[in-house]
């Protein structure tokens, strides 16, 4: 099979293409900048903030897996808000231009999407049947992204929208900043700690992909691993090789007022007092054998 990867540059995207490369896939990559192709692996220059692609890119193609988008975490000015959202939306305005332009082979639509569409909660769990959603900015922007990704349909092909969960891996993410600042035995936590993370480990999320793509699973599907953690339980877990000298729980009224003062109120929302209670239904039909379940595999 060939596939065609956006965001393949990425901590995800590279662990898929190492994965795809394994298996002796053909890989095209969209990146904004030229870089040498290798063993597999070709790149093609495209551009979604103006509109500009490399149309060989999807010759031959049969999956694309879209991963395109700003990173979330940094100041929240206006401007990294709007490349947050444009990132994603044009990104897909982008790859629908492309398969629009000439007859190709694409079977199957693979596209990421986050959890982050539900709102906060600490009790209420949600699954792929769950309704509500939540009416932060995240909330608002994955809308938006998953309105784009609906809208491929039309193509008459195969799409699988992965809302994502937290990121789990050594390599890059929230684990590799929380091992650097726990070493400092400093630690802050909002509220008591009790916030709820939904989360995947790196290796699973890239074997979910994969087989997504095998299996020709489409629809929508929680790339979850079914037994959400806790902030406090998370630090813990990291903070075993060293003694906290310093553990502050600050008052989320104080956090929360602050964050307001420097309005940065959709900041606190989404990341700082971040709580999503999420779990799949479906990740099990496709990938059942999940490697990494407990904080004790991390």
């Amino acid at each position: 099979m060939k596939f065609l990867i956006s965001g393949g540059t990425g901590l995800i995207g590279k662990s898929i293409v190492q994965l795809l490369r394994q298996n002796n896939h053909d890989i095209n990559i969209l990146s904004r900048t030229k870089r040498s192709s290798f063993d597999r692996v070709k790149y093609y220059k495209w551009n979604p903030k103006i509109q500009t692609i490399d149309y060989d890119s999807i010759d031959d193609v049969d999956v694309i897996i879209n991963l395109a988008g700003e990173n979330i975490f940094g100041l929240w000015t206006k401007s990294k808000k709007k490349k947050i959202l444009d990132s994603r939306v044009k990104s897909l305005q982008l790859l629908k231009k492309l398969i629009n332009h000439k007859p190709n082979n694409v079977k199957q639509i693979i596209s990421a999407s986050a959890i982050g569409i539900f709102p906060n909660s600490k009790e209420i769990i949600f699954d792929e049947n769950s309704t509500q959603k939540g009416s932060s900015f995240l909330s608002n922007v994955v809308k938006e992204w998953e309105r784009e990704i609906e809208s491929l349909k039309a193509f008459k092909i195969n799409v699988t929208t992965v809302r994502i969960g937290m990121v789990f891996s050594e390599l890059g993410g929230i684990i590799k900043v929380l091992r650097l600042i726990t070493k400092s035995r400093f630690l802050s936590f909002v509220g008591n700690g009790d916030q709820k993370i939904s989360w995947i480990h790196l290796n699973d999320l890239t074997e979910l992909f994969y087989k997504i793509s095998q299996k020709n699973y489409h629809g929508l599907i929680h790339a979850v691993n079914n037994n959400p953690t806790t902030m406090l339980d998370l630090i813990s877990i990291l903070t075993n090789k060293y003694k906290l000298k310093f553990k502050v729980f600050i008052p989320e009224l104080i956090l929360k007022s602050f964050f307001r003062l420097l309005c940065l109120g959709d900041f606190y929302e989404d990341i700082a007092n971040s709580s999503k209670n999420v779990v799949s239904k479906r990740i099990n039909k496709v990938y059942p054998e999940l490697k990494y379940t407990d904080l004790k595999d991390l």
